[in-house]
C-alpha cells in the first residue's frame, strides 16, 4: 500500500479563518486519528505501507511518528498562545 503525497501548500491558510478555527480543526482531526488508532488490530498495525518520503514502514511506525508530530505542533501552539499574552 502506498500513501498519497499531500503538499503542505494544499492546506495553506489565506488568513480568512476566524480566530481559533485552525485549532478547532487540529483538535477534531487528532481526535479522529486517535479513535482510528485505538481500534486498529495488531494485524493492521503490522501492515506494511510505503511513505512517499520515508519509504517502507509499518502502520505502527506511522502512528508513532504522528504522535511525535502532534506533540511538536502542540508546542508550537503553546508558543503562539504565549505570544498573545504579551
Amino acid at each position: 500500500m502506498s500513501l498519497p503525497i499531500i503538499a503542505r501548500s494544499d492546506f495553506a491558510l489565506d488568513g480568512n479563518l476566524r480566530r481559533g478555527q485552525g485549532c478547532d480543526a487540529f483538535v477534531a482531526l487528532r481526535a479522529w486519528n486517535v479513535a482510528v488508532f485505538r481500534q486498529a488490530t495488531p494485524e493492521m498495525m503490522a501492515k506494511k505501507v510505503t511513505h512517499p518520503e520515508r519509504g517502507d514502514m509499518t502502520f505502527q511506525t506511522i502512528v508513532e511518528t504522528m504522535a511525535g508530530h502532534d506533540l511538536n505542533h502542540i508546542e508550537q501552539l503553546d508558543a503562539v498562545a504565549a505570544g498573545f499574552k504579551n
